[in-house]
């Protein structure tokens, strides 16, 4: 079984032929649904990744996953592509270790590309996967930095949670932020989330991934107001939290490891073709996670 610890990998001649002779580098790609959250899970255990079954429930629900099947069953790897609006997002792309180095990432990516049309593309990385992104002409576009850690509060002014005046405000700020409305991403964000904090021109959501109350995005007019809606989901929990701080904003990361946040490094942003994501990115202080920008 796929991400079973203790199964010996099979030889590399071995992986060669299956199913009639077939080579695991020309298997077909397929769509991913929701049937397929278990084997999405399993092969992200594979390479060391949390089971936040909640992250790929959602993803695999409102994006499109793309797929390739181990001949000795699971999945050999996997990606999701997310568009909203003129956007898209590529997210979890991943191959199970025994499978390594046979171009299935490149292959996977090249089949959501495909889907995303038009649309300008963004994804977050890793250092070590940069180079394959960068060679499929993706561009570096700043980053986030990921704090994880249980905060100490500075005794600031905090967020308030939401009120039913205040849902339509946040429809609002989260349009202008994006550039353009994604009124129902936004919808399943909400409904997801356990906690939504807002201030005047501000708004963030607290979501729980994997027993971790992860903070995102974080909408707002000022890094003031930006530290107001961290301290008010934070203070809803006593225990690990995880908050991805964008490159743009240095001083809120630093403040964020003051805090109790520690860097746990960098996750690049890269674009396709180098192409502007729309919307002030100035109100943009964190995404809702990675995976989704």
């Amino acid at each position: 079984m796929p991400g079973t610890s203790g199964v010996k990998p099979p030889s590399a001649t071995a992986l060669r032929p299956y199913g009639g002779g077939v080579l695991l580098a020309d298997a077909s790609v397929r769509s991913l649904g929701p049937a397929d959250l278990s084997a999405c899970l399993d092969l992200g255990t594979d390479r060391g990744w949390p089971r936040e079954e909640r992250k790929w429930a959602m993803l695999l629900d409102v994006g499109r996953g793309f797929g390739i099947d181990a001949p000795d069953g699971g999945l050999a790897a996997a990606a999701v592509l997310t568009r909203t609006g003129p956007t898209a997002s590529v997210s979890m792309v991943v191959v199970a270790e025994r499978f390594a180095r046979q171009g299935l990432g490149r292959r996977v990516m090249a089949r959501a590309l495909d889907e995303a049309g038009d649309a300008v593309v963004s994804l977050h990385t890793t250092e070590t996967a940069r180079p394959l992104y960068e060679s499929m002409g993706f561009e570096f576009d700043g980053g986030c930095t990921d704090h994880r850690g249980r905060f100490t509060d500075d005794g600031g002014p905090a967020a308030r949670p939401i009120g039913p005046p205040d849902v339509a405000r946040v429809y609002e700020l989260d349009s202008a932020a994006q550039g353009f409305a994604r009124r129902e991403l936004l919808r399943r964000m909400l409904f997801e989330a356990e906690h939504v904090h807002v201030t005047d021109d501000g708004y963030a959501l607290g979501t729980t991934q994997a027993g971790v109350l992860v903070i995102g995005p974080v909408v707002a007019a000022d890094e003031d107001q930006a530290r107001a809606l961290i301290r008010g989901i934070a203070r809803t929990t006593s225990g690990d939290l995880r908050l991805a701080v964008d490159h743009r904003f240095p001083e809120l990361s630093a403040w964020c490891e003051a805090r109790g946040l520690a860097v746990h490094g960098p996750a690049p942003r890269l674009v396709l073709h180098g192409k502007a994501l729309p919307g002030p990115a100035e109100m943009r202080f964190s995404p809702y996670n990675t995976a989704l920008g």
